[in-house]
């Protein structure tokens, strides 16, 4: 939402976002892309110069281990659910934190094995567009029972790990035919397929032939895997506002009418959702009643992903009174195998990662991590590949194990003042807060640490009146407590004096037993 970003995030999604259809056409019948290559396009935009995307040569995806078969002894799924008034997902009934990824690819051995990379590190649950596996649907708008059946099989395998999944049902690429990437010309409901769609805003356009088909197919969908107990949230639409053509007022219609079919095909009544890409103002869409939770997803030009992160949550919080997650995320919108290098690759991009996942803890997002490269996209990318996603396997655990036991409920962020030395966010409530802060002048490209940070300390505005509080203080690279001191209310603020430390710091702020 950041508006300096938004010209330059236009052509991004026109180019990345859509590098997702890349896992697409896999379905018997359906046209693809080359397997030999990615699909690079030229991208025109109205206030840029054109803006081509790399072409990378897709090798042979072979899993460095060997993968687990989706029948191994499963592990109990919690039951998470998204109560009204509530900015978390309760898990067994306390509201929580958790740790997602963006799990794609074309081949469903690929996803077994991504997913026990993702159990390395504690994520609870995966983001799965359920075009990467072809679109799931003939011109009459009937689900390919095949194609069905290999999104179960996936869905399985994350069960068997006590992992969630969300579907995202339709996505931008698919429906466009206009400029920029697009699979719209093997999109079964094109005309020239012998679809009813003349056009791809056909889709948006209320009653017309090729929406009532579209919302037919998700409909039996919802109702085939409504019994699926880890469907942990639906997502109508990926990036809406990237579809050519297509207006506030016609996606708004269109994701209500989604949702109320939605809401009467499953039982259970899990939470739904719908994307936007992260540039333009929409000021409208996320107060639909469709919407139970914002999704966003920040690429932000400059990079500083973490701040950006902390700066959108919070304001979205604060404008929607609704939850917000982060559905995809990284430090650049490029291929990562573009010429000059981006940010992906960066030698110290690691330390910018682990800056986005403990950023998200205390931004008020009811998520963190989501990555795209880091979390699957890297492997076809012959330069990358599976030591890529390797290395970033468990970026989140510290932050996770910082996390095991605490109760979200009713955390707010909070007012944070420090020093120009630091930087960073406090999240929490009358009893418990949460806090981390960094050196400020570890930013990208290089991410520069002074040797030590010392004498810094930070002032938190903190609801309730409890006057006597103990502070914890953790190692931000493994979530372990390090030290422990106290410290007292001085009206409505607290002052922590921090600890010498390197890099970054995370400590939670209570109130002792007695005093509750």
């Amino acid at each position: 939402m950041n508006s300096e970003n938004n010209h330059q995030l236009a052509s991004f999604f026109l180019i990345v976002t859509g590098l997702s259809i890349l896992f697409s056409g896999c379905a018997a019948g359906q046209a693809t892309a080359p397997a030999s290559t990615l699909p690079g396009t030229v991208v025109s935009s109205p206030t840029l110069a054109s803006t081509v995307a790399p072409t990378a040569t897709i090798p042979a995806t072979v899993a460095p281990t060997q993968v687990n078969p989706p029948t191994e002894t499963a592990i109990p799924i919690p039951i998470i659910t998204l109560r009204k008034g509530d900015f978390y997902f309760s898990m067994d009934g306390q509201q929580n934190f958790m740790f997602s990824r963006n799990v794609g690819s074309y081949q469903t051995t690929d996803y077994y094995q991504i997913l026990d990379l993702t159990r390395t590190g504690g994520s609870k649950f995966v983001r799965v567009q359920l075009g990467d596996l072809g679109m799931g649907y003939s011109k009459t708008g009937k689900v390919d029972a095949f194609w069905a059946k290999k999104w179960e099989n996936v869905f399985d395998k994350a069960a068997s790990y006590g992992m969630d999944v969300m579907p995202v049902f339709g996505a931008w690429y698919e429906w466009n035919d206009g400029a920029g990437y697009s699979t719209w010309k093997s999109n079964p409901f094109n005309e020239a397929n012998g679809g009813p769609a003349s056009t791809s805003l056909e889709l948006f356009k209320s009653g017309s032939p090729t929406q009532e088909l579209w919302l037919e197919w998700m409909k039996t969908l919802v109702e085939r895997w409504q019994g699926q107990e880890n469907i942990l949230a639906w997502e109508i639409f990926s990036e809406i506002n990237m579809s050519p053509g297509t207006t506030e007022p016609a996606a708004i219609d269109f994701v209500n009418q989604a949702a109320s079919i939605i809401r009467n095909a499953d039982p259970a009544h899990r939470p739904v959702t719908a994307s936007l890409a992260d540039f333009g103002e929409w000021d409208k869409y996320y107060h639909s009643a469709g919407i139970d939770f914002i999704n966003i997803h920040p690429y932000p030009t400059s990079g500083k992903l973490d701040t950006t992160i902390i700066s959108e949550v919070r304001a979205l919080r604060e404008k929607y009174s609704k939850p917000v997650m982060i559905g995809e995320s990284g430090l650049s919108f490029q291929t990562p195998d573009t010429n000059p290098p981006t940010l992906t690759t960066a030698s110290k991009a690691e330390l910018g990662i682990q800056h986005a996942i403990w950023a998200a803890l205390v931004s008020g997002a009811m998520n963190g991590r989501a990555l795209w490269w880091e979390d699957s996209v890297g492997i076809y990318f012959p330069a990358l590949s599976w030591p890529f996603l390797n290395k970033y396997a468990a970026s989140e655990l510290p932050a996770a194990n910082f996390i095991e036991k605490v109760d979200f409920s009713g955390f707010s962020p909070l007012k944070a003042q420090t020093s120009p030395k630091i930087t960073g966010a406090a999240l929490g409530n009358d009893k418990m807060v949460i806090g981390w802060f960094r050196d400020a002048g570890s930013e990208p490209p290089d991410w520069t640490l002074q040797p030590v940070i010392s004498g810094e300390s930070v002032k938190i505005t903190v609801p309730g009146s409890t006057p006597d509080w103990q502070v914890d203080f953790y190692d931000t690279k493994t979530g372990i407590i390090i030290s422990s001191t106290s410290a007292a209310r001085q009206g409505n603020t607290i002052t922590i004096s921090l600890p010498d430390f390197t890099d970054d710091m995370a400590f939670k702020l209570y109130t002792p037993p007695a005093a509750q």
